[in-house]
């Protein structure tokens, strides 16, 4: 006979374990594509909602002497169904993470779409002109 005490008993003391190692906030996965005019990063935030994603970006902070960090935060909605109450709960509230940027980008003409769980940020990269030496 299977014992579900004792299963959800563990479940909810490793579920305890990896918020008291996260913070009590999960980090986002992140997918970072550059071609020679931009940088696309696609966030997966499942369950998320619109309203509460926060976006900043950090310059000079990236990978080697270039780029920045995109960090992003969200909170999830968890509705609990009439009749329910939580045994266990291992999905938290919020998610936060930072997003490595590996090039100089112009992030105040960035572009971000979010649809069926999928962040799309988009980040132009900074035009360099050479100077003509008379």
């Amino acid at each position: 006979m299977i014992d579900t005490n004792n299963i959800l008993r563990r479940l909810e003391e490793e579920g305890a374990e990896l918020m008291r190692v996260v913070g009590e906030r999960i980090p986002v996965f992140a997918d970072v594509l550059e071609s020679d005019e931009e940088v696309l990063v696609l966030i997966d935030l499942p369950g998320c909602e619109k309203h509460s994603l926060d976006l900043t970006y950090d310059e000079g902070v990236g990978v080697g002497d270039e780029g920045g960090v995109l960090k992003v935060e969200a909170r999830r909605a968890k509705p609990l169904e009439e009749g329910f109450k939580y045994v266990a709960e291992a999905r938290s509230d919020f998610v936060r993470g930072k997003v490595p940027i590996p090039a100089e980008v112009d992030y105040t003409e960035s572009e971000a779409t979010y649809e069926n769980g999928l962040l799309r940020v988009r980040l132009p990269k900074r035009s360099t002109s050479e100077i003509d030496l008379n």
